[in-house]
C-alpha cells in the first residue's frame, strides 16, 4: 500500500498564513471591543469622582483664606436626607437637629446665628423671627450642584459670616449636555407618639 504524501506548495502555505492572520486579528479584535467597553465604564466613574476632587483642590488652592468644598458627586454618596446632614460631613462643621433631622449648622464652635448662607449669592432669609439661623432642611440635596464653606474672611464675600459664609450652588439647566433626571424617595417613623400616622414619607426630583 502506497502512502500519499501532500507536499506543501508556495501558495498552499501562503493561503494557511493568511487564514491563521485573520482568526488572530479576529480574536484579538473581540478582546479588544471587550477591553474597551469595560475601559470606557471604568473611565466614566473615575472621571466624575477625580473632577470632584479636582473642583475641590482647585478652589482650596486658589482661595486666600480656609476654605471647603462639596459638590454633587460627595452629596451623592450618601443618603442623606437634606443639606444640613450633607454638611455636617466637612471638617469642622456639626449640625442641630429637629424632630430627627439636619436643621442648623454650627461651623468652628459659632452657632447657627453667626453664620451667613448665599444661594446663588443671594442672602437667605432666617428660618423664623426669633435668631439669623437658617433652617438647612428646606433644601433638599438633590438640587444642589455646590457648596462652599468659607471659614475665614473673604473680600468678594458679603459681611455677616461671623462663623462661617456658606455659599450654596444649585444645579443649572446648561451645565451637563443632554437630559438628566434625578430622584430621590425616605421614609421618617416617629415614635414619640401614637396618634396618626408615624411614617412621613419625602419624595424629590429634578429634571433638566
Amino acid at each position: 500500500m502506497r502512502e500519499r504524501r501532500w507536499r506543501k506548495t508556495p501558495l498552499a502555505a501562503a493561503v494557511s498564513l493568511v487564514v491563521a492572520g485573520m482568526a488572530t486579528a479576529q480574536e484579538a479584535e473581540e478582546e479588544g471591543d471587550a477591553d474597551a467597553s469595560v475601559t470606557l465604564e471604568e473611565l466614566i466613574v473615575a472621571v466624575g469622582i477625580r473632577e470632584s476632587l479636582k473642583r475641590s483642590m482647585d478652589l482650596k488652592r486658589a482661595a486666600i483664606g480656609v476654605v471647603d468644598l462639596i459638590t454633587a458627586e460627595d452629596i451623592g454618596d450618601f443618603p442623606d436626607s437634606n443639606l444640613a446632614e450633607s454638611l455636617q460631613r466637612i471638617t469642622g462643621v456639626s449640625i442641630d437637629r429637629e424632630r430627627g433631622e439636619g436643621a442648623r449648622v454650627t461651623v468652628r464652635g459659632f452657632g447657627p446665628d453667626f453664620n451667613l448662607v448665599l444661594l446663588n449669592g443671594r442672602q437667605m432669609p432666617t428660618a423664623s423671627g426669633l435668631g439669623r439661623s437658617f433652617d438647612f432642611g428646606n433644601l433638599a440635596s438633590e438640587g444642589i450642584s455646590t457648596v462652599e464653606v468659607y471659614k475665614s474672611g473673604q473680600a468678594q464675600m458679603p459681611t455677616g459670616g461671623i462663623g462661617a459664609t456658606l455659599s450654596i450652588r444649585t444645579t443649572r439647566p446648561l451645565e451637563n449636555p443632554g437630559p438628566s433626571f434625578t430622584a430621590a424617595g425616605s421614609a421618617l417613623r416617629d415614635l414619640s407618639t401614637d396618634e396618626g400616622s408615624t411614617v412621613t414619607p419625602e419624595i424629590s426630583a429634578l429634571f433638566s
